[in-house]
């Protein structure tokens, strides 16, 4: 039996709306295009919007009243990034160490 998206757990919806504000990150978007396009009520977007805004993950523009991704969001998908250079530096090494004569 398939659930709603309105029945799904909170974190499920909050990562749902960190997805799709990541995709908004030149115009914003505004909490009933949010509401809209995940399903959810816009009384749950307002919710989950205010714990993205508090932890610094968002932000609302006063003048449009859309929502933006931060800096914050970009950084810690960079982080991803930079661990799998990481990683990949090191299999590198390991490899150069493994074929030497």
């Amino acid at each position: 039996m398939s659930r709603s998206k309105s029945d799904l757990p909170a974190v499920e919806k909050m990562l749902a709306l960190v997805d799709a504000l990541a995709g908004c990150a030149v115009h914003g978007a505004s909490n009933t295009a949010l509401a809209n396009g995940l399903g959810f009520s816009p009384s749950n977007v307002t919710v989950l919007m205010r714990s993205l805004i508090t932890k610094g993950w968002a932000r609302k523009d006063e003048a449009t009243g859309h929502f933006h991704p931060t800096a914050k969001m970009g950084q810690v998908f960079g982080r991803v990034l930079a661990d799998i250079d990481k990683a990949e530096r090191h299999i590198a090494e390991i490899k150069h160490n493994f074929t030497r004569i």
